[in-house]
């Protein structure tokens, strides 16, 4: 069952010098209930601005996001869309009002969806802490007592609060030192299994997206460069940005340079955005942008280098 459907969507932005940034570039996507899809990419490839364009926090330029047969921008009552879907960002510390306890925290949701007594408030926010690995004590304490990846098990915790049927996880485990990245990686993986949820993963290392997630989009300059939708063709990616990522995480940071990068939206060419970067580009490259083009079951790539070798072979 498609719980999301996203129809050839766009996010244009107009800067103050005419320029036009398109953030999110005509992508298209499905997405089953029950299963986490990763969202890979630099940092401004348009992954969190498609996350935020899902939750309808940024609105869409064009095209569509359908969510349980509605379109998103047409639900009248925003609280209906906060009520089913949820972010956990990843700032967890920025995400919280800092003068608030754990209990007002994660109490805010239930009261805005739920009319609970006080005390099966309590009780309610007590159950969940217990679900994300905390204390129920912990809920009289302040976010300054805690860890950053305490503090993120209560974010999660908060996002679980109003029962939602997905959640975007926004880079939940940049910010966390390695060891504890593994905790959240845990965590998300029981939760999902246990409530039956759907996640929408943004993040820049494929190693972490590979662990939690059913499937793979990888994003560059607001367009969909390479999509598996068997996390067990992981390892038959192929597009040459695809490789540069994987080359990036953590597993290699220490044989390679570091080859991250911001990318810039506002560069217009009439080929492939990755032309410039790209190691294995040829002249149709520079002429003519590539299609996302099924090349095996599953397996998309928008590569016109990679598809000759796939027609060749």
């Amino acid at each position: 069952m498609e719980l999301l459907n996203i129809n050839e969507v766009k996010k244009v932005y107009k800067l103050k010098s005419k320029e036009k940034l398109y953030a999110v570039d005509g992508v298209s996507l499905n997405i089953k209930k029950g299963k986490c899809v990763g969202l890979v990419g630099e940092s401004g490839c348009g992954k969190s601005t498609l996350g935020k364009m899902i939750l309808g926090i940024e609105d869409i330029t064009d095209g569509s996001i359908v969510f349980k047969g509605k379109e998103v921008r047409d639900i009248k009552r925003r609280d209906l869309l906060r009520k089913e879907l949820q972010m956990v960002f990843q700032d967890s510390l920025a995400a919280v009002n800092r003068r608030s306890t754990v209990l007002e925290i994660i109490g805010e949701p239930l009261s805005n969806f739920y009319k609970l007594s006080k005390e099966d408030t309590i009780k309610r926010v007590e159950e969940l802490l217990e679900k994300v690995g905390m204390n129920r004590s912990d809920k009289n304490k302040f976010p300054h007592q805690f860890s950053g990846g305490q503090l993120q098990r209560i974010c999660i915790a908060r996002a679980l609060a109003s029962s939602p049927s997905l959640l975007v996880l926004d880079e939940p485990l940049s910010s966390l030192d390695i060891s504890i990245q593994a905790q959240i990686l845990n965590l998300l993986s029981d939760l999902k299994k246990d409530l039956d949820l759907t996640y929408i993963l943004i993040s820049h290392d494929l190693e972490a997206v590979y662990y939690l997630s059913d499937s793979i989009v990888v994003m560059y300059k607001g367009k969909i460069m390479e999509h598996i939708e068997d996390i067990k063709d992981f390892y038959e990616m192929k597009h040459p940005y695809t490789r540069r990522l994987l080359a990036s995480s953590y597993q290699y940071r220490s044989k390679v340079d570091d080859v991250m990068e911001e990318v810039n939206n506002c560069e217009t060419i009439d080929g492939c955005p990755y032309f410039s970067r790209c190691i294995d580009a040829r002249d149709i490259c520079k002429e003519n942008s590539p299609k996302l083009v099924e090349v095996s079951e599953g397996h998309k790539i928008a590569c016109h280098c990679k598809l000759v070798e796939t027609v060749s072979t």
